[in-house]
């Protein structure tokens, strides 16, 4: 696709898209059901002509490799999620109370310290 054909698909989407949302603020007096519809059927319009585009088609690409990709992934069961937690948990208790430990330490000596 050229880039004069790119430019004025861009265009017209930022048009398509800044119109949604102005007639759905102006137009007060149709019923919201009807704005909405509005709304939805301009910015789905204002992206199906940015998919359209190079960047359009890119970025369609780049969802469905991630969705193919997030569908290889291998999630954690219940109890393993579960058991993490806790670990997680544990080591946050253990850790406050080292901090404690060394603030009540330090404000020790320095208390000592200064007088």
């Amino acid at each position: 696709m050229n880039e004069t054909v790119n430019k004025i698909l861009w265009t017209i989407s930022v048009i398509a898209g800044f119109s949604a949302v102005i007639l759905f603020t102006y137009l007060e007096n149709l019923g919201l059901l009807y704005r909405v519809l509005l709304l939805v059927g301009l910015l789905i319009a204002s992206l199906g002509l940015l998919s359209q585009t190079n960047f359009g088609k890119g970025a369609v690409k780049l969802i469905g490799d991630a969705r193919s990709e997030v569908a290889k992934v291998v999630w954690p069961s219940r109890g393993e999620t579960t058991q993490m937690s806790v670990i997680v948990l544990i080591m946050i208790l253990i850790l406050a109370l080292v901090f404690w430990g060394l603030d009540t330490l330090l404000s020790f000596l320095s208390s000592f310290i200064l007088g």
